[in-house]
């Protein structure tokens, strides 16, 4: 693992699997921990014994403890697999594990096609940590080349240096003849012709394995699982509000580059869900777009009292509606939703929307629209504010200064920032209050800590 460029995450990797070997489980690693990998990520499949499912969960939270770690995703990923994303406190995201554990290779859907003990059959230690014997990597580089149509470079080289390498006869003899023929067909390039069919033979083949009570209790399983997911989606909705010049264009864009590798996606929403078209492109004789930058927000008309209540009402709509039709899938993918301005704005400056109606209305359709799991309240002296965006005027923004603190006061949704300050510490004070927010949720809705203790495969 020479020349990897996160050290100190390398160093916990080690750490983490002295662990394991300090009590016996049985693993092997099945990633390319090595700085030849041009594709090297923080994600690191491990394939272990079933029965040592429920210890690892309970070392995993052990070793972040000792470790001064914050377990920040413990996801019931597969039928019997488990994902674990670790991160150092005070780093900001910055240095983190990304644990896949699971019981051989496969999936509810593809079944069981290679189990932890062939993978595992003769495994070698490194040094370091167990890892595959040639025989079983082949069989396994194979495998994923075929059911994920995995055929990045260094995969492709890796699978034709063991094809060659590796005694065929034996490898024969200890897999089946559908994965001697993935082997095959991976090593001599013969996939694009080939790929499906030897998908389908491969999930006919590991279904077959399973039998027909396995699969009942594994479909059990994933019913469950996504039962749950959907429950208590892993990934999470946040929203920035503040006056123009409190840089939230500025701060999102960071998150963005620094959250990616934590999340599986980062969506970025404007003001709401949009899953409803502007009001303006309804209008069949004279459709206009939705304007998200608007140089001079208050060189408008606002609307009647009864125009201002029906476009209220639509957008609440699209707020509900969107929230279970847009975030909330998202965030069951463990995406982070980002939202740059949100309803609370329109009470905040409500001029912006051209809306004339009773705050007291606007209050109560805050509490009443489902809400992101954090609203950013960024605020500073009006005076810096000001400074950095002119076009409304110091008394202005100052209002809403003054009104956006009233607004956090006392909400638990709220959390007051000041921007005033060097945008890469403003960057990790957010980011560290929300992955503490995510790690709390995750605690609370982790799924089955057991798993299932027979024989299974793993996604």
């Amino acid at each position: 693992m020479n020349g990897i460029s996160l050290p100190q995450r390398d160093q916990l990797l080690l750490r983490f699997f002295a662990c394991l070997d300090a009590h016996g489980v049985s693993y092997c690693v099945l990633s390319g921990l090595s700085a030849e990998n041009p594709e090297y990520d923080l994600d690191v499949d491990i394939s272990a014994a079933p029965g040592d499912g429920p210890l690892i969960a309970r070392l995993v939270r052990d070793f972040a403890q000792d470790n001064d770690l914050l377990l920040l995703f413990d996801i019931w990923s597969g039928t019997c697999s488990r994902a674990y994303t670790l991160v150092l406190r005070g780093s900001a995201g910055r240095v983190m594990l990304k644990l896949d554990i699971m019981a051989g290779y496969g999936s509810f859907r593809t079944g069981e096609v290679l189990r932890h003990a062939e993978l595992a059959r003769n495994r070698v230690y490194n040094g370091m940590f167990w890892t595959l014997p040639p025989q079983s990597e082949l069989a396994y580089l194979a495998v994923r080349h075929v059911l994920k149509n995995d055929n990045r470079t260094y995969r492709a080289a890796r699978i034709r240096e063991l094809h060659a390498a590796v005694d065929m006869a034996a490898f024969k003899a200890a897999f089946a003849p559908v994965i001697l023929d993935a082997a095959k067909a991976a090593a001599t390039g013969r996939l694009p012709e080939q790929g499906a069919a030897l998908r389908r033979r491969l999930v006919r083949y590991g279904k077959a394995r399973m039998g027909g009570r396995r699969r009942l209790i594994a479909a059990v399983q994933e019913a469950a699982r996504h039962l749950q997911r959907i429950r208590h989606p892993v990934g999470c909705s946040i929203a920035f509000l503040g006056p123009d010049g409190s840089g939230k264009s500025t701060l999102i864009a960071a998150l963005h580059k620094r959250l990616s590798p934590v999340f599986h996606g980062v969506t970025l929403l404007y003001w709401r869900p949009r899953l409803l078209p502007t009001p303006g492109r309804l209008k069949f004789w004279n459709p206009a777009p939705e304007k998200q930058e608007n140089p001079n927000p208050h060189d408008v008309v606002p609307h009647g009292r009864a125009v201002s209540l029906v476009r209220l009402f639509y957008f609440t709509c699209d707020y509900i509606l969107g929230h279970f039709l847009v975030v909330l899938p998202r965030m069951i993918r463990k995406d982070l939703v980002i939202f740059d301005r949100f309803l609370n704005d329109i009470r905040l400056d409500p001029l912006r929307y051209r809306m004339a109606v009773p705050a007291r209305l606007l209050r109560l359709i805050e509490r009443l629209a489902p809400k992101p799991g954090i609203i950013f309240a960024l605020h500073g002296p009006p005076e810096v504010l000001h400074s950095r965006k002119p076009e409304l005027s110091l008394a202005e923004t100052a209002r809403q200064v003054d009104l956006l603190l009233q607004m956090a006061r006392g909400n638990r949704h709220f959390t007051a920032v000041q921007v005033d300050r060097d945008i890469e510490h403003i960057a990790d004070e957010i980011i560290e209050t929300l992955l503490a927010a995510c790690a709390e949720n995750g605690g609370k809705h982790t799924g089955p800590r057991a798993g299932p203790r027979t024989r299974p495969s793993a996604g």
